[in-house]
Parts: C-alpha cells; structure tokens; sequence
C-alpha cells in the first residue's frame, strides 16, 4: 500500500518514549483493571483532560483524579508514580526519526504535561527530531478530541489524507481516522518501522 503521505504525526509515551507502566497502578482501583481499560479510563475522565489541557496544576490533578476515580492511593504517592513514567527513548528512534525527517514534515502530537513535557523535549533531546512539537497542555486542547487534530492540521498546513498518525491508543487512532487522516495503533516501538512500510513512508 502506497499513500500520498507528506507528513508523519507521532504519539510519543508508548511510540517514541518509553514508559515505566501505567498512568494509573492497576492495583489503585478497588478491582484491578486490565491495561486497556486503564487507558480508557484515563483518556475519558475530567481531572486527567483538565491536568493535560493546562487547565489545572499538578496539585490540585492529583487530588481530583484520586476523588474523581476513588483510587486507593494518596495525592503524594500519585504524583511520585505519576512523574517517572517517561524512562527515556526507544533505542533506534532518533536515527530513524532523522532519516523520515529528510523526506517528510514530522511532528509530534502528545497528551502531555508540566511534569513530563519538557523531560522529554529537552533532557530525552526529541525537540531538534520534529519539525513541530505539539503538547495538548500547552494548545488547550487534546486527544481524542477532534480539534486537538484539526489544530494540529492547520497549524502543519496540511490535508488529513496527506497525513500519517501513529498513536498506541485506539481511541486516538478512531479519532484522527474519523477526519480522514492514515493512523495506526502502535504497540511499542518495535512495530513502527514495520506500519511506516506499510504505508510506503520507508522501504
């Protein structure tokens, strides 16, 4: 499969950043979930969307999501976990990311925050590896929403069918597929090289 694709979209936690388990400890629910519905969980409900939309600091996040999702666990201990889940990035990202960027506007497009954003940016060093860098805390806006993607679309100039997105959360994926851009759900790391041929962005 061959796509007028002109512009590569990445996720970062779960596709170009490793992370160190899940927002929320499974065991904090008072029935342990499966990591799918953690991630459901996280991407629907109102103090994780307020904390990575800017809205709220990181105080009063910790507090909300603990009261918003009845979590056995304290505010402290929330933000300590919270905090270190970036762990660095996949080895072999930067030089593929360099090789996509000779031929391709990249960008990054992350539900992100105060705590992690510029970790990541900055000490992990994937700032110089995107022609854009698009954090949902400091646009007001995030994923699944649609326009955090149509935002994004504008700001890149670009059309939706010209663009690939790749994203390990399916709900995002729908998402951005719904307005007509190429997306993929990634599974970690190793299975973006494979979708970018897919694709026909590398061979």
């Amino acid at each position: 499969m061959t796509l007028n694709i002109t512009h590569v979209l990445f996720d970062l936690g779960g596709v170009v950043v490793r992370l160190g388990g899940l927002p929320i400890e499974p065991d904090w629910f008072d029935e342990p979930k499966p990591a799918e519905e953690v991630w459901r969980i996280w991407l629907t409900s109102e103090a994780p969307r307020q904390f990575e939309s800017g809205k709220i600091d990181r105080h009063r996040f910790s507090r909300d999501v603990i009261t918003e999702l009845q979590l056995n666990t304290t505010p402290e201990q929330f933000l300590a976990h919270f905090s270190e889940l970036p762990e660095g990035v996949y080895a072999g990202v930067k030089p593929l990311l360099s090789t996509l960027k000779q031929r391709y506007a990249t960008a990054c497009l992350s539900n992100s925050n105060e705590l992690h954003w510029q970790g990541m940016m900055e000490t992990m060093g994937l700032e110089a590896y995107f022609d854009w860098q698009f954090s949902s805390h400091l646009m007001g806006l995030i994923k699944p929403d649609a326009d955090c993607f149509e935002f994004v679309l504008r700001k890149m100039g670009v059309q939706p069918e010209n663009t690939l997105f790749l994203d390990d959360n399916q709900l995002n994926v729908d998402a951005a597929k719904a307005l007509g851009m190429h997306s993929e759900r990634v599974i970690d790391f190793e299975s973006v090289t494979p979708l970018l041929h897919q694709a026909g962005v590398i061979t």
